[in-house]
């Protein structure tokens, strides 16, 4: 059975590719992610076809790179009642949403800084979750591979 990730994304709109590349690099480590297209993944937001994808995947990665949309909130509200596992990744000077506060852990980033010591945070904080080392692993190489594209595309603009 594949492992399921959901990737709820708030992106500004010059990296929404990005989303659609972690898929394409999910699927060849044989992970699932679902991608919602435009705020959905089968039907509008807040309907059966997102609450479905989370519900069906293993843990949930969030990726804020600008102010997250109402489509995000939802998202995460709806993963924060399903008691998911949230892993919240979130450029610095986006921080600031009082969502992202009722999670045990936001990990922050900044083009700048060096995006290994956030891969580290995220492995550590997989050990306290006592998740398979399988999982661990695979959860943990998205969140990298994830994290290193985002930094990378604003290297690249900057």
């Amino acid at each position: 059975m594949a492992f399921r990730v959901f990737l709820s994304s708030s992106l500004d709109p010059t990296e929404a590719a990005l989303a659609w590349r972690l898929q394409t690099l999910a699927a060849a480590h044989g992970i699932k992610m679902y991608v919602p297209q435009n705020g959905t993944v089968v039907a509008p937001p807040g309907t059966v076809g997102v609450q479905k994808a989370i519900d069906r995947s293993d843990c949930v990665l969030a990726i804020i790179t600008t102010a997250a949309s109402p489509t995000v909130q939802q998202e995460l509200r709806y993963a924060l009642e399903r008691k998911k596992l949230v892993i919240p990744i979130v450029r610095t000077d986006s921080a600031d949403n009082p969502l992202l506060a009722q999670f045990p852990r936001i990990f922050t980033f900044s083009p700048w800084d060096n995006p290994g010591a956030v891969e580290t945070q995220i492995v550590e904080f997989f050990k306290e979750q006592q998740m398979t080392k399988e999982k661990q692993q695979a959860i943990g190489a998205l969140a990298a591979l994830g994290l290193g594209l985002i930094v990378l595309f604003s290297l690249n603009k900057e």
